[in-house]
């Protein structure tokens, strides 16, 4: 992780200060942010959002800007692929927050509901692919002849396991 200026701070310094890096805020399943009950609405603040998730040594969930972190609670996959775009032989995923990540196509992945997931970043994260990325990806999908789903890319055929 990227360090920021109050990471010298310690959890207990910050509650003797009646401050705490726990939250409220939730990523959900379909990639919005909430802050409790609240969605957060505003597009930019959902998009950094999206963009400061990490993840800290111990595996937690974190929204880290260049100054402080909080924990977020992730109730599923970390980073979301609004999007998803054919470039010559690899597939272009539009992540939330604006950011592009090649896909993996051996890493994909069927979730309950029909969902898709892929590895991120640098294999170790999820992303799960919303709606608009799967219909991007329908004209490369097929069948083998056991009737299970394949991702067809460059010639080879990619078969997309159950998560």
């Amino acid at each position: 992780m990227k360090p920021t200026r109050s990471d010298h701070v310690s959890d207990a310094d910050l509650a003797r200060m009646g401050l705490s890096r726990e939250t409220d805020l939730i990523l959900t399943r379909d990639g919005r942010f909430f802050s409790g009950p609240q969605p957060i609405e505003h597009p930019g603040i959902a998009a950094a959002f999206a963009r400061w998730v990490e993840r800290t040594p111990e595996g937690r969930y974190v929204l880290r800007n260049d100054l402080h972190y909080v924990y977020v609670t992730v109730e599923d996959a970390p980073l979301h692929a609004r999007g998803a775009r054919v470039r010559g032989e690899e597939v272009i995923l539009e992540l939330q927050g604006g950011v592009e990540e090649v896909l993996r196509p051996e890493t994909l992945r069927r979730g309950e509901g029909g969902a898709l997931y892929a590895a991120g970043r640098d294999g170790s994260w999820e992303i799960r692919l919303a709606p608009a990325a799967v219909l991007a990806l329908e004209p490369l999908l097929e069948e083998d002849e056991r009737g299970e789903p394949v991702l067809v890319l460059g010639g080879e055929r990619h078969p997309i396991a159950l998560r």
